[in-house]
């Protein structure tokens, strides 16, 4: 059985007003209830998706606790004596109900994708927030996955089609988000599973792609490709618990529900 959780978010055609009442779900708190439950405990949760930026791991909680009012942490990650990496430092984001948040930054500031609420959230990397905007897209692409692209200094932004579970979309997109999209491509992965894994998040080092995904078999693969997107590896992860990706210089590092961050390999 998979680790990983993942919730598709909402299902086919539904209107710009129902996706404004589930974000609104999301994100409002209802502390002032007194049958609302606010507390929070992100030990027990798994992490998402990993960002390295000047000497630190980024990640997040992935909040599974239903509860209202703050439950989502923006981590730091650094390496102890042993050469493992452990949570340093945690900063309050403020958000809840998220889902798996991806990661990237752009040398200076953090970039959140949101697949539940589609929202696209920019902070420091003390999690003070610059913005939090919904992406622009149609709510039968799903998000799954956000990388920088320095040759542009632009977001990287990856959909799965709701209606077409084997097609995914990449577009080039501004990293304010003022402008919609620069370069939108559409490509098909046949051998991905079509239930509620698929790819969910998105690497960009060297004029290639790396996703994290799921095949039709269940098996958790890394899938590499080029920069017209034409596939030129596919590698088996045997350990499930793999969430997340990023590349730190020429090196990928992989990181696990259970908190771990690991290299993978050199490219």
């Amino acid at each position: 059985m998979k680790g990983k959780i993942f919730v598709t978010f909402g299902n086919k055609r539904e209107s710009g007003m129902k996706k404004i009442l589930l974000i609104t779900l999301f994100i409002l708190s209802c502390e002032d209830s007194p049958i609302i439950d606010t507390n929070k405990n992100t030990y027990y949760d798994d992490i998402a998706d990993i960002t390295y930026l000047n000497g630190y791991f980024f990640s997040t909680n992935y909040d599974l606790s239903t509860n209202a009012g703050s439950q989502i942490d923006l981590l730091t990650f650094e390496m102890n004596s042993d050469s493992v990496y452990y949570i340093a430092d945690n900063f309050d984001l403020g958000m809840n109900g998220q889902g798996y948040l991806a990661i990237t930054n752009d040398g200076t500031d953090l970039y959140l994708q949101s697949k539940n609420s589609f929202l696209i959230i920019k902070c420091s990397s003390i999690g003070e927030k610059a913005f939090t905007r919904w992406d622009t897209i149609t709510v039968n692409w799903q998000p799954a996955g956000l990388a920088y692209q320095s040759e542009n200094d632009s977001l990287l932004a990856l959909y799965r089609n709701l209606d077409t579970l084997n097609q995914y979309r990449v577009r080039t997109i501004s990293k304010d988000l003022s402008i919609e999209s620069s370069k939108d491509r559409i490509f098909q992965l046949g051998f991905i599973d079509t239930t509620s894994y698929g790819v969910y998040t998105l690497a960009y080092n060297s004029f290639s792609f790396y996703m994290l995904g799921v095949d039709t078999t269940m098996n958790d693969i890394l899938i590499i490709l080029d920069n017209e997107l034409i596939i030129t590896e596919i590698d088996t992860l045997l350990d499930s618990t793999v969430v997340g990706l990023c590349f730190k210089q020429n090196d990928l590092y992989l990181s696990y529900r259970d908190k771990r961050i690991e290299k993978w390999k050199s490219y």
